[in-house]
């Protein structure tokens, strides 16, 4: 889902357009109000992972689906007392949410990381910035294959979507911990490397 892959139409493009491509999008994502300018800039960005020959759209959107679900029960919950619209408030996060995540779908899917990291030397960025977004990029497609891993798990033990409590906290609190010790075991390699280079 948050792979790179260099059959991508778009891998040959400059980082650099791409790098200020994402960050329009995320701005865009944020700054729109109204669902309808939000609806057309998902499906400007789902026509762009289309033509950049994605073809993982129903793990990409599948996937978010049961957390928004819950996020959007939440919000009828404890905001049904204010006097918020919250059709158009669940309606507006859900697409902003979806944006972002096709917009990081379309970024990772046609940014090489070593020629990103390569681009923030040049351009003399702190090496904490570029190794965090290096760790990123490659943390992201693992720990995809850890939430496919442990959702599969889940379903052998008849835990379904159908159940969505039960569901998100059998695939959460599984996630939270794989997550936390890769993050360990990459904070203690970069101490280490660091202790070496003194």
């Amino acid at each position: 889902m948050f792979q790179y892959s260099g059959k991508s139409l778009f891998s040959q493009v400059n980082e650099s357009l791409k790098v200020a491509f994402f960050a329009v999008s995320f701005i865009a994502a944020f700054v729109f109000q109204n669902p309808f300018h939000q609806a057309v800039l998902l499906a400007f960005l789902i026509a762009l992972l289309f033509i950049a020959r994605y073809r993982d759209f129903a793990k990409l959107f599948g996937s978010l689906i049961p957390f928004l679900l819950l996020a959007d029960l939440s919000f009828f919950i404890f905001l049904s007392d204010t006097s918020l619209n919250l059709v158009q408030l669940t309606l507006s996060s859900n697409l902003r949410i979806f944006s972002l995540f096709a917009a990081t779908a379309f970024f990772t899917f046609s940014t090489d990381i070593f020629a990103l990291v390569r681009l923030m030397k040049r351009i003399h960025l702190p090496e904490t910035l570029y190794l965090s977004i290096y760790i990123l990029f490659r943390f992201l497609p693992e720990l995809e294959r850890d939430l496919y891993e442990i959702r599969s798990i889940q379903r052998i033990k008849g835990i379904s979507p159908k159940q969505p409590v039960r569901y998100v906290k059998s695939v959460m609190i599984p996630l939270l911990f794989t997550a936390l010790q890769k993050s360990d075991d990459i904070a203690v390699a970069y101490f280490l490397r660091q202790r070496r280079e003194q």
